[in-house]
């Protein structure tokens, strides 16, 4: 058998490493910054409703977004009470998504994933093919996100206005968030341990989660009831965690991620993110659409009211858009869910009025 010979290619292979190394650092020295700077969008994992798009032009579909320390399940049950086509999305680092590199998260890598998101899902397509057999176009759409993810359905309609038939902000402004503000992870003792979290914990107790999490910050009450809304999965449903016996050791995996809340805030929260982008979306005149703010309970609301202002102002100034602000009654942050009804109402007006624009 050619051994020697084997042998012998492997190793002239393995001389040729420190070249190859410094021929590719050279190459990547003398290459545009913006072409550096591509990244490879991340698949992104969803929950739908099963009501397929028409082809009428008024039949437009939401994509829902979700904010921090959350994923695509809290948009579970408006998904199955909506009466129009609707997707929600599990951002970078959240659900089944994968974080991706942490040095590659950024608004425009987020935005770049969505993008690749809504140019293949079926309920974004308009079936026409932009007149130059280029292939399926984005149809408009209703872009909503909560909290945080009002901030990136913002950079979303920054960049691609021509895609948008409404944007959604719920509870959401536009000031900057020192990391003072950031209630679990004020103090983070360990940045990496942070960006490098596992989601899955195999062969954990309840008390083995509770106390990883409180590592990061969170309190042992946030771990419960993420648990009972599913936002940390039991993975070996047989071996059904129950809490009279805390000591028993299952599969974890957990939607929720502390580097997504940490990363988030580092790129979007103590940047002037928001005010920026508001500014974009003002400047706007090619491809109008509406802006409507969503604003819950004074005591349960994280906007600021001079903040909501001066995205009116903004608005007013620089725009045509028009933005309209809904406050609702005895709502928390989480506006979708303590005051559905009221909600849908008014996300099944704005779906219904925005192929208008």
């Amino acid at each position: 058998m050619p051994i020697t010979g084997s042998t012998s290619q492997h190793r002239f292979s393995f001389s040729l490493l420190p070249f190859l190394r410094s021929l590719f650092l050279y190459i990547n020295f003398l290459l545009p910054t913006d072409t550096k700077s591509l990244k490879m969008p991340i698949n992104l994992t969803h929950r739908q409703n099963n009501i397929q798009p028409s082809t009428s032009v008024a039949d437009v579909p939401t994509l829902l977004i979700h904010g921090l320390d959350s994923s695509s399940q809290t948009w579970h049950t408006p998904l199955s009470l909506m009466q129009t086509p609707a997707v929600a999305i599990d951002v970078r680092g959240c659900g089944g998504s994968a974080l991706g590199y942490a040095d590659d998260f950024c608004p425009d890598s987020i935005v770049e994933d969505i993008h690749e998101f809504v140019s293949k899902h079926e309920y974004f397509q308009d079936g026409d093919d932009n007149g130059n057999g280029t292939g399926k176009s984005i149809r408009k759409f209703v872009i909503c996100g909560h909290s945080m993810g009002g901030r990136i359905a913002m950079s979303y309609s920054a960049k691609y206005p021509q895609h948008i038939g409404a944007l959604i902000i719920e509870d959401m402004d536009i000031r900057q968030r020192p990391m003072s503000m950031n209630i679990f992870q004020r103090e983070v003792v360990n940045r990496e341990e942070t960006i490098s979290f596992r989601r899955d914990m195999k062969n954990k107790t309840f008390e083995d989660v509770a106390h990883i999490f409180q590592r990061e910050g969170y309190p042992r009450s946030s771990v419960e009831n993420w648990i009972s809304e599913g936002r940390i999965c039991i993975q070996n449903k047989d071996e059904e965690h129950k809490r009279d016996n805390e000591q028993k050791r299952s599969n974890f995996y957990s939607e929720v991620n502390p580097a997504f809340r940490l990363l988030c805030y580092e790129q979007f929260f103590v940047t002037d993110h928001g005010e920026t982008t508001w500014k974009e979306i003002a400047k706007n005149s090619a491809y109008p659409f509406p802006c409507h703010v969503m604003v819950a309970d004074k005591d349960g609301t994280v906007c600021d009211n001079n903040s909501i202002h001066m995205m009116n102002t903004i608005m007013k100034e620089k725009s045509d858009i028009r933005m309209f602000i809904h406050r609702f009654k005895n709502s928390t942050h989480s506006i979708h869910n303590s005051a559905r009804e009221d909600f849908l109402f008014h996300l099944d007006r704005i779906v219904q009025t925005a192929y208008s624009y």
